[in-house]
């Protein structure tokens, strides 16, 4: 009894697994490093999650969401 939201509902724990993991830096000593290995993981998943939906803005996200750690650290360099 498989259904076709599934793969909706895994692909937005994904997503959502990948931005939380930008609250992680405010709570560890070497949690930037944790974000960036989580957030660029959740992804890749989320992109290949994407590429078996078919669906081009759920590939938009994940691409966005596989660099976002780099223009997290490239802010946080700017503003300081």
């Amino acid at each position: 009894m498989e259904t076709k939201k599934f793969p909706y509902i895994m692909y937005w724990i994904v997503v959502s697994v990948g931005i939380l993991s930008f609250i992680m830096p405010l709570f560890q000593e070497y949690g930037i490093i944790t974000t960036l290995m989580m957030t660029f993981l959740c992804g890749l998943f989320s992109w290949v999650i994407a590429m078996g939906l078919g669906k081009r803005k759920y590939m938009y996200l994940s691409a966005l969401l596989l660099v976002s750690p780099w223009l997290f650290l490239l802010s946080r360099n700017l503003l300081n």
